[in-house]
């Protein structure tokens, strides 16, 4: 089955995309004592690199490129290498039906067809009790995901940016703009460089019902997105697949 959204990016006519769910598991602190304890003993664990879905070919659907994934959901820009990206999300509320669901939220550079990820993001968890857990983070894959102290909400603002500096050197930035908190670090690691992403990424066993598509502005370079359209690039429109059992209440599918 296909988890699929309705995608508005700045200057890329898609309206058929998806964001897919796996990311970071685990975090920050919440607003609530009980949610921050619970966020201190994640359930889950980042989901790492871009992975196709078993089975599965790239497709066209009304004239877009659809890759099938079971662990990201929304674009990554290929065919150059790239220094930077930002993009603005909503950190979506999210329901609880049953626990091991999340929704994770990020950009980043790399990791649609190698092996390391540079990003930052924000997450929305079910604990085990079926509580939301919400929290922010930032992950240079393969090495663990570092978990932030700063409060999230649900409805919370974001504007995340990653930017390769040079050599192995990169920044990045984190801005709740609701809270009124800014995280921004510098950290070192052997990369390509290769793809840019805005992803909704899926470390858990089901995918949350978090609403509405959360991403806007989403900046390659300091172009739109959607401006990458040369023979040179390929927008890369990802969409998870999972088996139906895997999928959580009040989730949209298509066959």
């Amino acid at each position: 089955m296909v988890r699929r959204l309705a995608i508005s990016l700045v200057g890329l006519a898609l309206v058929t995309g998806s964001l897919a769910a796996a990311g970071p598991a685990m975090a920050v602190s919440s607003a609530h004592e009980g949610a921050a304890r619970a966020a201190a003993s994640p359930p889950f664990r980042p989901g790492g690199v871009f992975h196709q879905a078993p089975g599965t070919s790239p497709v066209l659907i009304d004239g877009q490129r659809i890759v099938y994934s079971t662990n990201w959901s929304g674009y990554a820009v290929i065919g150059s290498t790239f220094t930077t990206v930002t993009a603005s999300w909503t950190q979506n509320a999210v329901t609880c039906p049953v626990d091991k669901t999340d929704m994770s939220p990020w950009v980043g550079i790399d990791g649609y067809s190698n092996d390391t990820v540079e990003q930052t993001g924000s997450s929305g968890d079910c604990n085990a009790s079926g509580t939301p857990v919400y929290y922010a983070w930032y992950e240079m894959y393969p090495r663990d995901v570092i978990l932030l102290s700063q409060t999230v909400e649900p409805g919370d603002r974001f504007t995340g940016t990653v930017t390769h500096i040079g050599g192995k050197k990169y920044k990045l930035t984190l801005k709740d703009l609701t809270q009124g908190w800014t995280n921004t670090v510098t950290r070192y690691i052997s990369a390509e460089n290769d793809s840019a992403e805005a992803v909704m990424e899926m470390a858990a066993n089901h995918l949350s019902d978090f609403g509405a598509d959360p991403f806007t502005d989403v900046t390659v370079d300091g172009h739109p997105i959607g401006s990458y359209t040369s023979s040179a690039y390929t927008v890369e429109q990802m969409e998870i697949k999972v088996k139906k059992s895997s999928v959580a209440r009040g989730d949209a599918v298509t066959a």
